[in-house]
């Protein structure tokens, strides 16, 4: 079965779950080809042998092979591509005008999914690709089905009814973002919604989190968090947590791994302090890289908050990895989040933002290695009943293929 999958960035630096997804249908039976609108190259590269096609640049020559080619062989599907942006006019403008500003996008993409005898298209998020991906469809007159993750869900999900009427499933990773689009979406729609987690390759089990991040370090512990420095993220908070921290445990260290538009004001919170020489930042890392980071680290934190605009994270794919290396975690209690760690079995829950909190929980794991020990055996159960990547995708497939 022949899938197109339509994203925003492809390769993205910080969606590295899609790309390990993307590769892993093809031990399903499902070929995969991508369609997006740019790319981070220097970040991430997909295995196999993918297909990827980049949206057209404006009045490039493939601007207006795809405009012709709606015109000459898709006159009918222009029509309905028409009701549908009055349609959204009415629901959501700013994606009607989205999708005219696309017109050609959806000609190149139609045209070459013609080409690859695709059956089905699979946008992956409710914003930009499932907007792109839903009128797609209509002109290609294929399937449609929409990934549902985060930010997509509950800030920029767009007129979601309207995509939930075209979608033959809309998959969700969290029960969560299950829960939320419910609040939104009309009951007819709500049998189409499917909770399939993401997940990591649970076949072996890589032990870390007993040492320092090397034998030489001057350092007895560290103190890992990987993610992009975004007000969701919660890293300011962490800054003042570790002051705390290095007062009970003046050999520990904190390892802050990503970069964002934040980067800078966490940066000014460190130096304002005598932390500063405990604090490394680390940059954006190469995924390899940052699985060798938290695999060596102590203790992974993930602060995370609600931001002012409703953003949150989902469960984030590195806690599942400090899971899957026996590295136990200390999280922030969202509802996400806590679909993975639970409080005292498979981690440790912090109020979200509270330092005073966040601070005796790191405390706690760092002089406590039979708690360390114990988490992370059972955060590496839950990782094999719930987030199991190979039986995660096989669901996925079968989402796909269902009355095929």
């Amino acid at each position: 079965m022949n899938v197109a999958y339509i994203l925003d960035k492809f390769p993205s630096r910080t969606e590295t779950f899609a790309i390990k997804e993307i590769s892993s249908l093809s031990e399903w039976g499902i070929r995969v080809s991508v369609f997006a609108a740019a790319s981070e190259p220097e970040y991430n590269s997909c295995s196999g042998k993918t297909n990827i096609f980049y949206k057209p640049l404006l009045f490039s020559a493939n601007y207006f092979t795809s405009i012709w080619y709606l015109l000459k062989k898709r006159p009918l599907a222009l029509i309905k591509l028409g009701i549908l942006i009055c349609r959204l006019m009415i629901m959501c403008p700013r994606e009607a005008i989205m999708m005219m500003g696309n017109i050609h996008t959806i000609g190149f993409f139609a045209k070459h999914i013609d080409r690859q005898a695709i059956s089905h298209i699979h946008a992956y998020f409710l914003s930009w690709p499932a907007c792109i991906g839903m009128a797609t469809a209509l002109v290609a007159q294929k399937e449609f089905s929409i990934s549902a993750h985060a930010r997509d869900i509950f800030v920029e999900k767009g007129a979601a009814n309207i995509k939930a009427s075209h979608a033959k499933f809309i998959r969700t990773c969290t029960e969560q973002g299950l829960r939320y689009l419910k609040t939104v979406l009309l009951p007819k729609y709500h049998h189409k919604l499917q909770l399939n987690y993401h997940g990591v390759n649970t076949t072996a089990k890589n032990v870390g989190g007993s040492v320092g991040m090397d034998q030489e370090s001057k350092f007895d512990s560290t103190i890992i968090a990987v993610g992009r420095f975004v007000k969701k993220k919660g890293f300011t908070f962490l800054i003042k947590a570790f002051e705390q921290v290095l007062r009970e445990i003046p050999k520990s260290r904190l390892m802050l791994v990503g970069d964002g538009p934040e980067q800078k004001i966490i940066r000014r919170l460190a130096e304002q302090t005598d932390i500063v020489k405990h604090v490394e930042f680390a940059g954006w890392q190469r995924h390899k890289t940052v699985i060798q980071l938290v695999q060596k680290a102590t203790v992974l934190v993930m602060p995370s908050i609600i931001a002012d605009d409703g953003d949150r994270d989902g469960v984030p794919n590195v806690i599942l990895e400090a899971f899957s290396m026996c590295v136990p975690v200390v999280a922030s209690n969202l509802e996400g989040i806590a679909e993975a760690v639970k409080n005292e079995q498979t981690g440790l829950l912090i109020s979200p933002g509270n330092t005073k909190e966040l601070a005796c929980a790191i405390i706690r794991l760092l002089n406590d290695k039979y708690l360390r020990t114990q988490l992370s055996q059972d955060a590496y159960n839950i990782l094999i009943q719930r987030f199991d990547s190979a039986k995660n995708t096989r669901q996925l497939a079968g989402l796909f293929r269902k009355d095929n």
